[in-house]
Parts: structure tokens; C-alpha cells; sequence
């Protein structure tokens, strides 16, 4: 929900300067009914991002459903505008349904009044396609109540824009005498320079370079603010001076510095002339950043040291955040990252610490997304996810299949337990398509291998059976070739978990204890413990519940001694089924109870769904059908937002049955044909044989004679669970007629029912 995100506005470190009269005016836009996209207009350094923060903070008790800021500058692609947003609405995805419609799912449902949704630094993003207008004329169409401020040094060219030019700050007339620093300009100086240097004071033979200055830079805050930073150095005389030397020097030499630039471009280069070759080099390489850095990845990647790091915040050439970190405005870091450019070796060298840095880092969160620190290291990796996609990026591209190769179960693992399953699958296939046009190499295979059994994981995750079907093969067959039996325990283990949904219970067996040999041999505590889960999954879907649920109980016993909170909650969802098949209806409610109580602390919308399910089901079995009713419900809402497909079809028998229970055979009808024709689309056979035996239960209520066939298709079916041929041996006994008869194919009741 919202409640506990109403703003994410950053509180700014510094007052703003001036702007009252802009801020006024962009209210008095924003009043009017009609407008409801706003693009805040200027170039680059003008203080648009200012501005937008201090107007969107001086917003939050006008919107019910919060003030919701989107920093654009670091995101690379279309494409990453999605997660960017939802990041700042604190929202998760979760599932396979496309990320984007989860978004909108979710703010349709959130945003019940109003709200305002600032997106900060777009133009980048408006010169790459024409999908970032058409995503900002989306979110206008489909949530009405939302208000967008954008800032951008172009208009998107969108029907019902309305535009604000930001101009420079308010510079003293000639005459202004003492009265100077009531001048916003003037006002924005003298506060840069005493922040620069506490003995800063403006002195009265100050004041006309003071006026030269503030006309030289035109009105520019972020010129303003660099200029100001000199006063430890130079006069206000003397950086007067530098400047006019350095615009004059633009104006002859360099024609395609647009005029409005080279101001802001000189102030620049005479701060660039200040630092020391060490600070022009660290700075440089420092734009290589993503969304900001720490301090550890700056020693690393550029070699700064805390020194030189405090000396560029103290120029005003880098600011540190609150939480530690920091960052260069957005035109700084475009001005750095020419001076990178320019230097192609040293380029290369910079990009290729960044890569290897990052990658490394991912590697290290591996072991931590599967243990009780995994909601840390999910936040921790989001927080980096920039620097992380271009370090796989850069990686993919130079083809350092090394440094990647052991990052790839990382980005594998939290790609799924973030819930950006689109993302992953594309991400993974960008090193597929690589690695697959290589020759056969041992260290090569082995990342393909890794890769595919990931996707696999992801496809499946997705609700496309299918494609992992097809993945996992590949992946066994190179990862035994190679021989790393670390990976083909995870490969024969989520393939054969595969195989159980679908149906062939034995086959699935039989990988599935093949990889737990590999994963005790490997001491991969975590897939032992899935492995022996799922072997328990299968015992008890043939009927062996004894054995099954005790394999069951021993497996979530290694998951929470690892404190993986994500297999925790899928180790109490699945176990269930078997605990109210040896009567355990009780033990069965506490268990889901337990389980909605994980998935609410770590924000576990599948595992929520699950949840319910299961305990729709356990309050059937005790007999509460009301109650049930409205648990499966529930599930279905959850399900409903993110997911399709399997989740949605069990969910769907479950509720059918319960409507068998509460006497309401139509709606029972309905909801069956609807989970038997989902289950068709996602050839899952058992669930297609769930669904016929709770439509021959009805028919039978109704004295129909359709049953029989149906029945002994049921009871000779390979795919069936037990539970479910169980039930159809009771109903044919209790049908009139009790003599099997020639089945009809499973495709054939399909259709009988279906049409």
C-alpha cells in the first residue's frame, strides 16, 4: 500500500535561493483542473531538479496518495522507467505478468484521490524512442487522479502539456549598492562561497565583480554554485577575471558549445584547471557511476581516497548523501565523463574495474539471497541495480565470461527473488545469444550451462512451462559434459520439479534424487534441502504421506536453519496438502498462518497467494466454507495482480469445490470449466484431471450418466495425483453404474466439456 510511502521526496541539504515567484507559478498551473502534466523546461545546471524537489516537498499535504519522485538521470533505457517508478511507490514485483501492468494494477488500486508523480531528468530517455512519451500519455490515461511534474530540457510533445520555462536567477541592477544579496543570483553566490569557506565574507570592493560574475554565468544556479567555490583561492576579482577569459575563449575556439552553454562550460573547465592531476583523474573516472557510489567502490574503480573525495565535495563537484554515499549532478558527470572519453585506454581500464567490481560484488550476495539475510541483500543489490546492469552490460559485451560467469547464480537468484522475472530472462539471453556462438570450451559451457538453468528457473517462475521444459535439457547436457555437479544438482532438481507440475511423477523422481546426490556431494545445503522437499512432494502426490510429509518436514528444516525466508514460506505452503491428508487440519491452518505472517514481513506477494490458498483449503477440510470462500478469494485477488497461469488454475478447483460445498451448482460449474480450460492452455494434466473430477461430482448431484468414462479416465490416468484418483473411485462407487467402461481420452473430456 501506499501508507507507508505518502513521499519519497529527498529533503534537500541546502535552502533554495530565490524561485519564490516560479514556485507560485507552477502552483497556479497545477490548480487548474485541465492541467495535469506539467514539463519543467531549462538546460542543464539551471536548477530544474531543485526546483522540482522544493516544489513537490511543499505538495505533500495536498495530494492524499503522496508525492512520488523518480530520479530518470541514471536510467539507461525506456525500458528501466517502469522499475524506476515503482521503486519510488516502495512497490515490488512479483510473478510473471508483465511488470508494467503490475505497476498500473497496483496504482489503480493505490492511488484512490490523487497524487503527484515528479519525473526528474527525462531527456535522455525522450531522445532514445518515443516509448517514454508514450508510457508518460499511459499513466495520465489510466490513472486519472495522477498529476505528473517532469523536468527536461525538451518538451515531450504530448497532447495536454503544459510547459514552464526556467529561466536564470534574478541578478543585482548596477545600482543595487548594500542591497545586492536581496538579488536571488547574488544570494546564491555569497551562500556557495561561505559554505566553500566560513571566512567568506562580501566585502563592498567585492560587489562589481560580484555583478560580473552573476552576468558572466547567466543566472545559472550550478555556475554559480562552482564559481563560489573558489573563494578559498581566488578573489571575487579574480574569478571574475577567469571566467571572461574562458568564455572568450569558448566563443573563438569552439562554435558547437551552443551560447547558452558556455557560460556553464567555462565555469567548468577554470574548476577542472583548479584540481590537482590526482582530483581531474578520480573525478573523471568517478562518471563512470551509476545512481551514485560508496566509498569502497570508488577506491576500487577510480582510486580515490578519502582526501580527494572530501576535496571534491568541498568544490561542490560531487555532493555526499545522507545515507554515506555520493554522487555528481547529472551535467558534472556528463562533463567528467567527456574528459573519460577522451582518453579511449584509460576509458576502456575505468569501465573495465567498474565491471569487475560490481560483478564480484554480485557474486558476493550469492550465499546471502539464500539465508536469513536475504530481504538485506535484495535491498542492498536494488540500491546498486544500476551500476550492477551496466557492470553485465559492459561484462557481456567484452566478453569477460570469467567475471561474469561467477555472477550469474547471483543475478539469477535475485532477479527471481525480486520479482523482476522479465528482466532477468532478457538479461540472462543477452549472454545466451553470446555463448552460444562460441566454440565448446569447458569454461564457456559452464556459464551457458549456469545461464540456462537460471532462465529455466525464470520461464518457469513465468508461468511458461514450456520454454523451461526446453531449457533445462541444454543445460543438463552441457553442465555433464563439464562435469560441475554444482550446477547440475540446481538443473536436474528444478527440472524435475518441472516434471512433478506436469505430471510425470517417476521421471521427476528420478532427477530430482539424482541432483540431491550432487547437491550433498557439493555441500549445497540449500538445494538439499529443495531436493528433499520435493522428493517428499512427489511421495505424497502418489500417496505415500507418511514418507512424503517426513522428507517434506526435513527439508524446511534445513531451510530454516539457512533462514531463507523466501523457501521458508514455500516450504509451509506446500506441505499442506499432505497434512490434511493424515488429518492434520488443525496443524494445517497454523501452518498457513505462519506463512502469511513471513510473507507479509518480506512483502512475499506469491508466497501471500499461496498462502491463502492452502488455507482456503485447510478451512474446507475443517469445514468452514464460508470462511474458505473468502481465503480463496483472496488468493485469487493476489494472484489476479501478478500471476497466471498454474497458481490461478489450483486456485480456481479449490474455490469450485467449495461452491460443491455450499450447494451453489452453477457458480461451481462456472469456476471449474474456468480452472479446466486454464489448465488446458498450460498443459497441465493434473490439474485438467482435478478439475473433471469436481465437474463428474456435479454431474453426479445432477443423476447426469456423463460420469462413468470420466471416472475410469481419472483412475487409470498416469498423471493423476492420488488424491484426486481417490476421489474418483469413491464417486464411481457411488454412481449407478459401477462397471468401468471404456475411457475416453483426456483431450476428449476436454472438449465434451469445453466445446
Amino acid at each position: 500500500s501506499l501508507g507507508r510511502s505518502k513521499t519519497n521526496v529527498p529533503l534537500p541539504p541546502t535552502p533554495l535561493i530565490g524561485r519564490e515567484d516560479e514556485l507560485s507559478g507552477i502552483s497556479h498551473l497545477l490548480a487548474d483542473a485541465d492541467c495535469r502534466l506539467i514539463s519543467l523546461i531549462g538546460p542543464g545546471g539551471i536548477g530544474k531538479t531543485r526546483l522540482g524537489i522544493e516544489f513537490a516537498n511543499r505538495q505533500r499535504g495536498l495530494f492524499p496518495d503522496g508525492v512520488h519522485y523518480v530520479p530518470l538521470a541514471s536510467v539507461n533505457s525506456a525500458g528501466s522507467i517502469v522499475p524506476a517508478i515503482a521503486e519510488a511507490f516502495a512497490f515490488s514485483f512479483s510473478g510473471p505478468v508483465d511488470p508494467k501492468e503490475q505497476l498500473f494494477d497496483h496504482l489503480t488500486r493505490a492511488i484512490q484521490k490523487s497524487a503527484l508523480l515528479v519525473l526528474d531528468n527525462l531527456e535522455h530517455l525522450l531522445a532514445q524512442s518515443s516509448v517514454t512519451a508514450e508510457l508518460v500519455a499511459e499513466i495520465l490515461q489510466r490513472l486519472p487522479t495522477v498529476r505528473i511534474l517532469c523536468t527536461s530540457r525538451e518538451r515531450l510533445n504530448l497532447q495536454g502539456e503544459w510547459t514552464f520555462d526556467l529561466r536564470g536567477l534574478i541578478i543585482p541592477p548596477p545600482d543595487a549598492g548594500a542591497d545586492v544579496e536581496r538579488f536571488s543570483a547574488a544570494a546564491m553566490f555569497v551562500q556557495a562561497a561561505r559554505r566553500a569557506d566560513s571566512r567568506f565574507k562580501l566585502t563592498d570592493a567585492d560587489k562589481p565583480a560580484l555583478l560580473r560574475i552573476c552576468r558572466m554565468v547567466e543566472r545559472i544556479p550550478l555556475a554559480l554554485e562552482l564559481a563560489a567555490a573558489w573563494v578559498g583561492v581566488l578573489s571575487c576579482a579574480e574569478i571574475a577575471h577567469e571566467i571572461e577569459s574562458n568564455i572568450d575563449f569558448l566563443t573563438t575556439s569552439m562554435r558547437n558549445v551552443p551560447e547558452r552553454h558556455r557560460s556553464l562550460r567555462a565555469t567548468f573547465d577554470h574548476s577542472w584547471r583548479l584540481l590537482t592531476d590526482e582530483e581531474r583523474d578520480i573525478l573523471s573516472r568517478l562518471s563512470i557511476f551509476h545512481r551514485g557510489f560508496d566509498r569502497g567502490a570508488a577506491a576500487k574503480v577510480s582510486g580515490a581516497t578519502l582526501p580527494v573525495l572530501s576535496s571534491l565535495v568541498s568544490k561542490s563537484l560531487m555532493r555526499r548523501t545522507e545515507a554515506g554515499r555520493y554522487d555528481l549532478h547529472e551535467v558534472i558527470r556528463q562533463y567528467a565523463s567527456e574528459h573519460l572519453e577522451s582518453n579511449p585506454a584509460r576509458c576502456e581500464e575505468t569501465c573495465a574495474r567498474h565491471s569487475e567490481y560490481y560483478l564480484r560484488l554480485a557474486s558476493e550476495y550469492e550465499k546471502k539471497l539464500k539465508s536469513e539475510a536475504q530481504q538485506d541483500a535484495v535491498r542492498e543489490m536494488t540500491v546498486e541495480l544500476d551500476n550492477l546492469r551496466a557492470a553485465w552490460t559492459w561484462g557481456v559485451e567484452h566478453e569477460k565470461f570469467e567475471s561474469i560467469g561467477r555472477a550469474v547464480r547471483a543475478f539469477g537468484w535475485y532477479y527471481e527473488v525480486a520479482g523482476l522475472i522479465h528482466e532477468g530472462i532478457e538479461r540472462l539471453e543477452s549472454l545466451i545469444r553470446v555463448l552460444r556462438e562460441k566454440p565448446h570450451k569447458k569454461k564457456t559451457d559452464k556459464i551457458l550451462g549456469a545461464c540456462l538453468v537460471h532462465q529455466g528457473l525464470l520461464c518457469f517462475r513465468s508461468g511458461d512451462f514450456a520454454r523451461a521444459t526446453d531449457l533445462y535439457p541444454e543445460a543438463i547436457a552441457l553442465l555433464r559434459a563439464v562435469n560441475d555437479r554444482a550446477l547440475l544438482a540446481d538443473a536436474l532438481i528444478f527440472y524435475g520439479t518441472i516434471h512433478h507440475l506436469s505430471g510425470a511423477y517417476l521421471e521427476s523422481k528420478k532427477l530430482i534424487e539424482e541432483g540431491l546426490v550432487y547437491a550433498r556431494e557439493t555441500n549445497d545445503t540449500w538445494f538439499a534441502a529443495y531436493g528433499m522437499y520435493n522428493i517428499g512432494h512427489v511421495d505424497s502426490i502418489l500417496g505415500d504421506y507418511e514418507k512424503g510429509y517426513e522428507q517434506m518436514q526435513a527439508g524446511l528444516k534445513l531451510w530454516r536453519e539457512l533462514g531463507d525466508p523466501h523457501s521458508i514460506s514455500l516450504g509451509l505452503n506446500f506441505c499442506v496438502q499432505t497434512q490434511i491428508a493424515l488429518g492434520r487440519v488443525d496443524e494445517a491452518i497454523a501452518t498457513m498462518q505462519e506463512s502469511i505472517a513471513l510473507c507479509e514481513r518480506t512483502q512475499n506477494r506469491w508466497g501471500m497467494g499461496t498462502a491463502y490458498r492452502y488455507l482456503g483449503l485447510a478451512t474446507l477440510a475443517a469445514d468452514h466454507c464460508d470462511e474458505a470462500k473468502r481465503h480463496l478469494e483472496k488468493s485469487l485477488e493476489i494472484f489476479g495482480e501478478y500471476f497466471k497461469g498454474w497458481d490461478i488454475a489450483q486456485t480456481l478447483i479449490y474455490l469450485g469445490e467449495t461452491y460443491l460445498h455450499l450447494g451453489d451448482d452453477a457458480q461451481a460449474k462456472t469456476i471449474l470449466l474456468d480452472s479446466l480450460r486454464l489448465a488446458r492452455d498450460i498443459h497441465s494434466e493434473p490439474l485438467m484431471l482435478e478439475s473433471i473430477a469436481g465437474l463428474a461430482a456435479l454431474e453426479l448431484r445432477l443423476n447426469s450418466d456423463l460420469t462413468a468414462g470420466w471416472l475410469t479416465l481419472i483412475m487409470n490416468h498416469p498423471a493423476a495425483i492420488h488424491d484426486t484418483k481417490q476421489r474418483a473411485e469413491q464417486l464411481f462407487a457411488e454412481q449407478k453404474q459401477r462397471v468401468p467402461v471404456d475411457a475416453p481420452s483426456l483431450d476428449e473430456v476436454v472438449m465434451e466439456n469445453l466445446g
